[in-house]
């Protein structure tokens, strides 16, 4: 069996919302090397994460979040207004 090296949390942010909390984690993906995000929420309290449903203001707050702190890239920010500009 092969030593699996565990990933590396690079940095993360999360928001608290009525009865759950929702987060995007910047982490370096051990199998390949590169910086990846995932973005979770769960209950209050619990480890595990389900499916993710955000209003657009809520995903917004946490978007506006992880890229005060670093956690999404301002070239992310560029790349995303390119592609949603009317």
């Amino acid at each position: 069996m092969a030593n699996s090296v565990p990933e590396k949390t690079v940095s993360s942010v999360s928001i608290d919302l009525a009865d759950r909390t929702v987060r995007i984690e910047k982490f370096l993906a051990a199998e390949t090397g590169r910086v990846s995000l995932r973005v979770s929420g769960g209950q209050k309290g619990e480890d595990s994460a389900g499916p993710l449903t955000l209003s657009e203001e809520e995903l917004i707050e946490l978007l506006y979040k992880a890229s005060l702190s670093g956690v999404i890239s301002k070239d992310f920010i560029g790349k995303l207004r390119e592609k949603i500009e009317i």
